[in-house]
């Protein structure tokens, strides 16, 4: 079913799309957020390192995700009981788990608090995307257009690159693979611009693609000219790979 028969009208059917982008660039934030904590926390040199991975997703959990949860929570609430009943328990849930990862102390104790925030934020996200913006884009009492709050900058921790986004197994040394092929295509390039925008100086991931990227490359290029070196680590004809790495 296309978005024109999920929404009430063609303006909801655009802000469907923006929503669902939305909540697609999250969800490649999350995932280099929690995988720089998991890779801080393994390097021979801790603390520091670890701690400033934890604030990052900490902060991101803060400001992204569980502003996006208490939308829907609230969007829910005047719509459907059982909606908001589903809302309502993934807002908690978010809450619950931001507030372990910011009470650990020990790189041990984050990344399994950070695994913990990672669970309950991805199935969040999936369910917003598949039940409730699909339910929510069907009532005609509601408008997807202003439910969510203004989107805030990925909080990123400092340090030296010590791993990319947790998508896949390293390749290049220091990066991790994302696999553009296992992302739905709608979106995809919204998962890629939020798996860059959690990267730290020096981070990056190896991008996997089964056709040159050219249009992503150009949209990057509108979005944060400048900010990513890009090299090809294999062009093609079947498979690319390209190292994306922040400056």
């Amino acid at each position: 079913m296309n978005d024109l028969v999920l929404a009430s009208s063609s303006a909801e059917a655009a802000a469907l799309d923006e929503v669902k982008s939305r909540l697609a660039e999250a969800g490649g934030t999350l995932g280099t957020l929690a995988a720089n904590l998991r890779s801080a926390a393994s390097s021979p040199v801790v603390g520091e390192l670890a701690g400033n991975d934890q604030s990052a997703l900490v902060d991101f959990a803060e400001k992204e995700l569980l502003p996006l949860a208490a939308a829907f929570s609230k969007a829910a609430g005047g719509a459907d009981a059982v909606l908001a009943t589903l809302a309502a328990g993934h807002l908690a849930r978010l809450g619950d788990a931001t507030k372990a990862l910011e009470q650990q102390d020990s790189p041990a104790q984050m990344v399994h608090a950070g695994a913990r925030l990672q669970e309950a934020a991805t199935t969040f996200l999936d369910q917003a995307t598949a039940v409730l913006v699909p339910a929510l884009a069907q009532n005609p009492a509601l408008t997807l257009a202003g439910i969510l709050p203004e989107p805030v900058a990925a909080a990123v921790g400092g340090g030296p690159a010590t791993g990319g986004c947790a998508c896949g197994d390293h390749d290049e040394p220091g990066l991790s693979e994302l696999d553009t092929r296992v992302i739905p295509h709608a979106i995809r390039h919204a998962t890629i611009f939020g798996a860059l925008e959690g990267l730290t100086s020096g981070r990056g991931i190896l991008l996997i693609a089964n056709h040159n990227p050219l249009p992503l490359l150009a949209q990057l290029e509108q979005r944060s000219a400048g900010k990513f070196a890009v090299d090809y680590v294999e062009n093609g004809p079947e498979l690319w790979k390209l190292s994306m790495v922040r400056n």
